[in-house]
This record gives structure tokens, sequence and C-alpha cells, in this order.
């Protein structure tokens, strides 16, 4: 659940409710959730439950309980005072887009692998986006920077509904297609200013959103 979630947690906030993870605790259910104002990472499991429970805890000690607790298999018992629970969460329901008007399946090893390469040219000072076009037969992924240009291809898994492309941090979306470990990955797209909503081929366990990069030449 930490593994999958902690890389979106926000580094520094205005709100420093955001630079943890949200664990909202009810009857049978789990949900964590991590964001930072460009990306959301959400995942949710069944789990044995006495009492609800709503808390923000630091990605700081999240990170420290992944030393020492234990295997993924071995139960974990959340228990919580209410002295502690502090900050107010984004509402992070009202900004999961609800439809969508492309739906791409695409190969995670293919897309990682095209991703890096483009990424080759990009560095802290040359923070230009990716340009990324999904199309029937492929998905094309450019960058410029004053290092160079590189356009390079793969060809999705399947694909339905309108061509679009789209700019991305490249960093952003790396994240989500590596911390996701699937092999499998559907991304659903409403429109190139809309954020795109990245899920597993079955459609469970998690939801990852990352905000487009808008174009300068799109005003």
């Amino acid at each position: 659940l930490i593994e999958k979630t902690i890389y979106a947690v926000a580094v520094e906030d205005k709100k420093p409710a955001h630079t943890g993870e949200l664990f909202v605790i009810e009857p049978g259910r789990l949900t964590v959730v991590a964001l930072d104002g460009y990306r959301l990472a959400i995942i949710k499991r069944d789990v044995e439950c006495t009492r609800d429970i709503r808390i923000i805890i630091p990605a700081k000690t999240l990170q420290e309980l992944l030393k020492i607790i234990g295997g993924p298999d071995e139960p974990v018992k959340i228990d919580a005072n209410r002295r502690y629970v502090e900050g107010e969460f984004l509402n992070y329901e009202s900004v999961i887009p609800k439809e969508s008007r492309t739906k791409v399946v695409i190969d995670c090893k293919s897309f990682i692998d095209t991703l890096e390469r483009a990424s080759l040219i990009i560095t802290d000072r040359l923070k230009n986006p990716l340009r990324i076009s999904f199309a029937e037969d492929r998905v094309t992924v450019r960058c410029q920077t004053p290092l160079g240009k590189v356009v390079d291809e793969f060809a999705p898994v399947s694909m339905e509904g309108d061509a679009v492309e789209i700019g991305f941090n490249n960093r952003y979306l790396l994240d989500a297609l590596r911390f996701s470990k699937c092999e499998k990955m559907v991304l659903e797209i409403n429109g190139p200013l809309s954020p795109v909503k990245l899920l597993p081929e079955d459609g469970k366990d998690f939801i990852y959103l990352v905000l487009p990069v808008r174009f300068k030449n799109e005003g």
C-alpha cells in the first residue's frame, strides 16, 4: 500500500497535510491517498475494522515504517488517538474524472523504455515536457530541448476513442508506471488538458492521476 503511493506525496506544500498520506479506515475498507498538486495516487483494500479512523501520517514516518514492518502477508494493526489527527486533506474524489473520451491499454515496459530514451535530453535546467500522441496504431513520444530532439514510438496493446496529444512532465509519468508494478496499464484520457487516469488492466486495486502540461503555444 505504502510503496505504491508514497511517490506522489508532496515534498513541500503550503498545506502540511499533503506532505503525508491520508488513511481512511471504514467498515471493511482501507483507502490510502497521496497527492502533491500534480499527481494523485489512491489505493483501496479490504480490511477488518472496528471503528472509523481518518488520519494523515507523515511521509517520513511511513518511510521508517517500511523498514520495520514485516512481509506483505504479515498483519498490521492501525489505531489512532484523536489528538494526533491534524490537517485538512484535499477532497480528492472531486478531482477524479468521471468519464473519458480515449482509452489506451499499454505495455508498461515498452512505455517506460520509450519515456526513458526521450528523457535523456531533459535536465533540471532543461525541463521541456514530453509531447505524447495517442493514436489507434501507435503511441508517439516527442521531446525537444537545446540538447537535441527525440521522436520515438511503440504500438499500444489497444485503443478506443479519440486520438489525442498531451504534454507530460516525464518524471511524473515514469513514476506512475514504475510504482504501479504492472505489466499492462489502462490510460483513460478526457482531452489534452484533463487529468489522465492510470489504472491496472483489470481496473482494480489503485488509481493514479497525472496532470498534463499545457504547451506554451496553447496559451
